[in-house]
């Protein structure tokens, strides 16, 4: 009797635990996992970093000893510029400062005269702080003159001559000086330090860049000296994205002219102001890095070359499902889940979230555990 109660309690139980059969479906249980989700965007290698370089004068190039692209080092010679009213301002400006440097010494010479009156209390208190106030005010003159002069001679090569010594007296000395070379209106421009020259030029077209013979304005920008010890690629987002992206998120690169070399990079930097983009969309920019690159990969990765930027965008965890599970009724999305209690299925209205190419996240209705039918 015993034993026929036990296999009667087990039939009722297993009747109970029986779910039901389902034509052209199973159920499956949902669980809210992670999605990541791959984006891809096209872009141009770039340099690390740049340092611009700019004509200090008007005039024209009459020399540019490399090519674009080319490895420089610091003090290597870029540029070498003709200009005539360089001169001109470099004749201005060593007079100017040997007329200053007069005017320092005769400062100096009164002031140590007034400090000995000053001393012996033959000139007044006034008197005294008048030629220290002179003093002064030729020190400070002289120093800007200086600076002036400075800036040119660093731009001229003039050599063996020390201009701190000439003075107003040395007139032959200072002729000399002004016409020591018969190019000595040649401006040199060199490297501010090591990297690759570029054009600063964004176009393709040649005609735009700079070539020997050419006029030039000054502050124009003559090229660009960009750091290839890592590189930078800049891409533009859409505004679904952008919210998804940060600095510090890591990323990929690959190109076709290097399908060897996979470059592993961060974001570095996500504006946060849209443009007008094709189609209307607004576009935001995004800067990415790889902050260095291998001596064999300097050799084959150049600036202008193409690439693809991989980034994994993950998102929090959520439940997804097929989207052959939803039904769609008056306008709302429902699936089918299994009642444990009743041991039937229901129709449950849910709230649909974002999409993927197969399945909808569900963001309201049903909770991870739940059993719901999945047609096949």
């Amino acid at each position: 009797m015993r034993q026929l109660i036990i296999i009667f309690c087990c039939i009722c139980m297993l009747a109970c635990s029986r779910e039901p059969s389902i034509k052209n479906g199973h159920l499956e249980t949902v669980k809210a996992e992670t999605v990541s989700n791959v984006l891809y965007y096209a872009g141009t290698i770039q340099p690390l970093a740049t340092r611009v370089i700019t004509s200090p004068a008007d005039g024209v190039i009459v020399s540019m000893p490399f090519q674009y692209g080319d490895a420089v080092k610091p003090e290597q010679t870029l540029f070498v510029i003709s200009s005539a009213k360089f001169l001109t301002d470099y004749k201005a400006a060593l007079m100017q400062y040997i007329k200053a440097k007069s005017e320092f010494n005769n400062e100096q010479t009164q002031l140590k005269e007034a400090e000995f009156l000053h001393k012996n209390e033959l000139i007044s208190d006034d008197d005294f702080k008048m030629k220290q106030s002179n003093f002064y005010a030729g020190q400070l003159g002289l120093l800007q003159a200086r600076d002036a002069l400075e800036v040119l001679l660093r731009q001229m090569d003039i050599k063996d001559v020390n201009l701190n010594t000439l003075s107003i007296a040395d007139i032959d000395k200072i002729t000399a000086a002004l016409h020591l070379q018969k190019k000595s209106e040649n401006i040199r421009i060199v490297s501010p330090a090591s990297g690759t020259v570029l054009s600063a030029n964004k176009s393709e077209d040649d005609s735009k860049k700079i070539f020997n013979g050419d006029a030039v304005k000054q502050g124009d920008v003559l090229a660009i000296v960009g750091n290839m010890n890592g590189l930078t690629v800049r891409i533009r987002v859409n505004e679904l994205v952008v919210n998804q992206l940060h600095s510090g998120q890591p990323v990929k690169i690959t190109g076709i002219a290097f399908p060897e070399s996979v470059l592993q990079g961060k974001i570095e930097r996500v504006d946060h102001q849209g443009e007008s983009g094709s189609g209307g969309l607004p576009t935001f920019s995004v800067q990415v890095v790889v902050p260095a690159l291998s001596k064999e990969q300097q050799q084959h990765i150049h600036v202008g070359m193409s690439t693809q930027v991989e980034i994994n965008v993950s998102e929090d965890a959520r439940i997804m499902v097929p989207m052959t599970a939803l039904k769609e009724k008056s306008g709302l999305s429902y699936v089918q889940v299994y009642d444990k209690k009743q041991h039937k299925l229901k129709d449950i209205a849910v709230q649909t979230g974002k999409t993927t190419r197969d399945e909808v996240s569900i963001i309201a209705g049903v909770v991870p555990g739940d059993r719901i039918v999945i047609p096949t």
